[in-house]
């Protein structure tokens, strides 16, 4: 079994290196395609492909206007080098793994092809903004110097199993994915980490959604100051790192029974590839 991730990313440079050497021993290779990015994102990209040559692969740098299909790209491009059984996940710069994910996707049973993930999404707070402002300015802040305050407020999507015919030519995902396991793995969500890194990133949304992208409501706001949030409501990972169980409120992962018992049939038959 071997685990794919596709990386798209824009103005990661802060936190590239960190985050996908912190994912390595998770993957078996790394694609990455950046979206464009101006803050030196493609020349980490690069020097990273160079130091782990083989497990980190710098595809693809192209200002495209972004939509979820720029990954359907980079999946035909490298679809070749997996095999059924193997894994694809969407994987983002700026998230690192709770869970050992060999182990975890080794332990979904065959019939199940798709899986959530359950992420503690970090903010920054009145405390970081105060610790940012008594010290240097650090450009790429080592792992114990970003947020510590989270919420697990946000699940979806992560990995699907490969199977030879899928078909991915529209949306986030191929078509008929398959079944969703009912366990979904935990992942730190690193979102904020400074206020030039929040700044480009609302900056860079404004963008997407000037050229046509709608799914970016969330970073409406225009300076990142309006980002900033109070940790009194937050939970703080101090020392272990975000292990809170799974919270009620969550969007519902797994299908209506009937929805199930089809998909169930359709695969198992060969229909739905």
């Amino acid at each position: 079994m071997n685990v794919h991730g596709i990386c798209l990313v824009k103005n990661e440079s802060d936190f590239l290196e960190r985050g996908l050497e912190a994912n390595l021993k998770h993957f078996d290779a790394i694609y990455i395609y950046d979206n464009g990015s101006d803050d030196g994102t493609w020349d980490s990209a690069r020097a990273l492909e160079q130091k782990h040559p083989g497990k980190i692969v710098a595809w693809r740098t192209e200002d495209k206007p972004f939509r979820d299909e720029l990954r359907a790209e980079v999946f035909h491009a490298f679809r070749s080098r997996a095999r059924p059984g193997d894994w694809w996940c969407r994987l983002d710069a700026d998230e690192i793994y709770i869970d050992p994910v060999r182990d975890f996707l080794a332990n979904v049973p065959a019939w199940h092809h798709v899986v959530w993930s359950l992420s503690h999404q970090y903010y920054f707070t009145h405390e970081d903004v105060a610790r940012w402002e008594s010290g240097p300015v650090v450009q790429r802040p080592d792992l114990a110097d970003l947020p510590r305050h989270y919420l697990i407020n946000h699940s979806e999507t992560r990995f699907f199993r490969h199977r030879d015919k899928l078909q991915w030519t529209m949306g986030s995902w191929p078509s008929h994915l398959g079944i969703v396991h009912p366990r979904r793995i935990r992942l730190k969500h690193y979102q904020y980490r400074s206020p030039e890194q929040i700044q480009r990133r609302l900056n860079s949304r404004r963008l997407a959604a000037k050229r046509g992208y709608e799914n970016f409501g969330h970073s409406v706001e225009e300076h990142w100051t309006e980002k900033v949030t109070s940790a009194e409501n937050l939970l703080c990972d101090a020392v272990s790192g975000g292990l809170s169980l799974e919270p009620s409120g969550l969007p519902h992962h797994i299908e209506p029974l009937k929805r199930r018992l089809l998909k169930y049939l359709m695969h198992g038959s060969g229909i739905w590839p």
